[in-house]
């Protein structure tokens, strides 16, 4: 799927409901990863993030929003292009942190992308299959609180390619393309591994699969 990093008013994203009812999408409260392709053109996203910091990586290129507005959840997490390099940020009501990474991923060529969290806190990075940083940031369930009263609709949803309430230019948009994400419900990655290059199949500790081969259009 293509995004061409104009992300605003509730277009040119996909929009993933994790909640009324709740779906297992909705990962955070056991460990975790989201894995993807992704592709991005040298110097088509240039949002900086605030690395070492909570709600840092929400002023880069967001490739995933599972944030919330305000306060009030149990936590919310996000991934966005740090000139270009990988950030990964997660908080757990009013503590998190944010990892940046260190290999460019906006060159023109298709990289496999991992995130994985453990709910002791362990955040990690993997590109193309090798590592690329950790840190610990905040422990515990970091989920969508089922039921969640919220006067913000995009709140129940995870958003692809765009900040998902249109907050303003400071968030900026994505611009490059994403296949096969995969959501799972465990780490699936500890050390240096190769990139499966094959579609993803659904297996156990799948929680969501989106092959982007479905839709045409608008859909």
């Amino acid at each position: 799927v293509r995004f061409f990093g104009n992300g605003r008013t509730a277009i040119a994203r996909i929009t993933i409901r994790i909640d009324a009812p709740a779906r297992p999408a909705d990962v955070g409260a056991t460990d975790f990863t989201i894995e993807f392709w992704l592709k991005a053109e040298t110097g088509a996203n240039t949002g900086v993030v605030t690395c070492n910091q909570n709600d840092g990586w929400i002023t880069g290129n967001i490739v995933f929003d599972r944030d919330i507005y305000n306060a009030g959840d149990y936590g919310d997490f996000g991934i966005a292009l740090n000139g270009g390099k990988v950030a990964f940020g997660l908080s757990v009501g009013s503590s998190g942190t944010t990892l940046c990474g260190s290999r460019t991923v906006a060159d023109s060529q298709w990289h496999h992308v991992a995130l994985t969290r453990r709910t002791n806190g362990g955040m990690a990075i993997f590109v193309d299959g090798q590592p690329d940083g950790n840190t610990t940031g905040a422990a515990g369930d970091a989920s969508y609180h089922d039921g969640r009263t919220t006067g913000y609709p995009w709140d129940p949803y995870i958003v692809l390619g765009a900040e998902k309430h249109d907050a303003g230019s400071a968030y900026p948009s994505f611009s490059g393309w994403l296949d096969e994400l995969r959501i799972s419900s465990t780490v699936r990655y500890t050390a240096t591994f190769t990139p499966p290059v094959a579609p993803f199949t659904t297996d156990g500790g799948t929680a969501a699969l989106y092959h982007f081969n479905e839709g045409t259009g608008t859909t």
